[in-house]
């Protein structure tokens, strides 16, 4: 451990001249089935936020010391997958691996997949994408539970701005590709009123305690009476945040590659082996998008520039006149 450490460190510290994927405007940092080896995390004890930038902070490690330096120039979108160093193999399709003491074969009628969906945004289309992003990278056709949890939003949550995203919900467990849909941290009357209104009711309400030191006695009445799951969770209100997400890239990238990314949504997953309890597979998928219109084009911020012109005078008194050319010919035909 103390060798992964030190490799860790060294390619924090190594000078990146040139953006890893100055093209991008999506990413994607899917950690595959994380059961194998989550005994690799530095503090196993930790947060749902330091869990996933430890595995992020491993992708992109793995990235830098042993993806080509031009893999990713031309993409727009990128992945990056965190598999176990024993499963090599997997790396190349993304598939999740099975734990090593687990061998018995098993339908997937045996398990029951949950999931949770940490949305920042409030525009449908990106719950949409997310929910078929999950079903494109763990293959499967369906899901036992979805959660919505809408951390930056609370109690300022309105029934107009929550409908659309419910709709989108409501088309999947329509097609059978959901089979139950759950809300977090609603309070009355939101919580009545999205029942009222929506063609799928909600089957849980998941409540932090952290935040609500007791549940109060006019929600604990309702649930009961419409037959509304009341659970609780422990999770951060803001699981992964625009400027932890950034620095992480910057540690491990060029200054240009940080720049501008907004985690969408991130979605925690786990499947268990039915009437045992016992934890088959389980992880995390972080969706990011750059800062850009509707139009795909990326819209330069004044940051953007300044950190330009930054890189433009410290790699002129430096002498490196090749890169820094290399670099502004770069940013300035695809950031604009």
């Amino acid at each position: 451990m103390a060798t992964e450490s030190q490799n860790d460190a060294q390619s924090k510290s190594q000078p990146v001249l040139e953006p890893y994927f100055p093209k991008a405007t999506e990413m994607l940092f899917y950690t595959g089935n994380i059961t194998p080896f989550f005994k690799l995390l530095t503090k196993t004890s930790s947060s749902v936020t330091e869990q996933i930038m430890e595995y992020m902070s491993m992708m992109l490690e793995k990235m830098k010391t042993k993806a080509k330096a031009d893999q990713f120039k031309e993409n727009n979108y990128v992945k990056l997958i965190c598999p176990p160093e024993d499963n090599q193999s997997n790396a190349a399709n993304g598939t999740t691996t099975t734990p090593p003491n687990e061998t018995e074969e098993l339908d997937r009628s045996d398990l029951k997949f949950s999931v949770k969906i940490f949305l920042r945004t409030l525009e449908p289309e990106i719950l949409s994408h997310t929910i078929n992003t999950i079903f494109s990278e763990l293959k499967e056709n369906y899901l036992e539970s979805v959660m919505i949890a809408l951390p930056n939003y609370g109690s300022l949550l309105t029934l107009k701005e929550f409908m659309p995203l419910w709709n989108v919900v409501e088309d999947f467990v329509n097609k059978q590709k959901i089979l139950s849909a759950g809300v977090c941290d609603l309070m009355l009357p939101l919580l009545s009123d999205i029942y009222d209104t929506a063609q799928v009711k909600p089957f849980a309400d998941q409540i932090n305690l952290g935040l609500c030191c007791s549940i109060p006695e006019e929600l604990s009445k309702y649930v009961k009476e419409h037959n509304i799951q009341l659970l609780t969770h422990s999770d951060p209100i803001d699981v992964l945040n625009d400027s932890d997400f950034q620095q992480i890239i910057r540690e491990y990238c060029h200054e240009y590659d940080a720049l501008n990314w907004k985690p969408c949504s991130i979605v925690r997953y786990s499947s268990v082996i039915a009437n045992r309890g016992i934890i088959k597979s389980k992880g995390f998928l972080v969706i990011t998008f750059a800062d850009y219109d509707r139009l795909g084009r990326y819209r330069e911020t004044d940051e953007t520039q300044a950190m330009k012109n930054i890189y433009y005078i410290i790699l002129s008194i430096w002498g490196l006149h090749h890169p820094a050319s290399q670099i502004l010919s770069m940013t300035d035909s695809s950031y604009q």
